[in-house]
């Protein structure tokens, strides 16, 4: 079993959860909105999830679950930010991610490829946490070796049963020609090296399902459950480093809610 950071759980339930407990935290919250202090989840987990390409990893992971917010700093399990104007219902943010995406391609019999480098997403975002639903979006540029830009637009809702609350998402990710090209395109050098053929993806687009289940468990202590398909856009399923056009991922996670 690996550590790492855990990087497959849709975003915008860690927006929905915060924000509807901070609804919850009384009327000093309501007279700050943004204290100077822990509020939210910590905990550790394990998950799965197989790789997207030929040569990343697939392996049951120990992860760290973070899902905080301390005053106008935030952490959002893969996405940590600051911030800054009002904005409807939530405020423009100045964020990072965490990716897992760099990766060596599976060598062929004639050769291998290039080493891919982790990205490092950098940009804006802003979490609308509505009457309807919580909405997050989040757009990136790649500031290491890709300079491809990525972008996610998610929903989440809620259903609350009591001991029991589920949370059904919807979204789409969307990654520009830098990034799958980078990622997942084959160059000149290593299609004579490997025998494939080359190819320079365009931009793809990743829509997903999700569903978390968070179950109270006793006092401070939560047990939260999510699992998740992607379906791959067909610039990046039809590489021929890519086997699949679909990914699964799932997670299981005990954490301690400050308030």
């Amino acid at each position: 079993m690996t550590f790492r950071f855990y990087r497959a759980l849709p975003l915008a339930l860690a927006a929905l959860t915060f924000g509807v407990h901070a609804q919850q935290t009384g009327t000093a919250a309501a007279d700050d909105p943004l204290p100077m202090r822990l509020v939210g989840d910590i905990g550790i987990g394990i998950d799965n999830a197989p790789p997207v390409a030929r040569g990343q990893t697939h392996a049951l992971s120990a992860v760290p679950y973070a899902n905080f917010d301390y005053g106008r700093a935030f952490a959002r399990l893969d996405t940590f930010g600051v911030r800054t104007l009002q904005a409807g219902y939530g405020y423009l943010e100045l964020v990072g991610k965490f990716n897992e995406d760099g990766y060596t391609p599976a060598r062929t019999a004639m050769g291998g490829f290039d080493h891919r480098k982790t990205s490092v997403p950098l940009g804006l975002g802003t979490l609308q946490v509505t009457p309807v639903g919580a909405f997050f979006v989040n757009v990136f540029r790649d500031v290491d070796k890709s300079k491809g830009n990525i972008a996610d637009l998610i929903y989440a809702a809620e259903i609350d049963t009591g001991p029991f609350a589920i949370y059904p998402q919807a979204g789409v990710e969307y990654q520009s020609s830098a990034y799958t090209r980078y990622f997942y395109g084959v160059s000149g050098d290593e299609s004579r090296r490997s025998g494939l053929a080359a190819y320079q993806p365009g931009s793809a687009t990743n829509p997903f399902l999700a569903l978390f289940v968070e179950m109270h468990v006793s006092g401070n202590w939560y047990v939260n459950a999510n699992v998740r398909r992607t379906w791959l856009g067909s610039a990046v399923a039809d590489s021929p480093l890519v086997p699949r056009h679909t990914v699964d991922t799932g997670l299981v996670a005990v954490s301690y809610r400050f308030k």
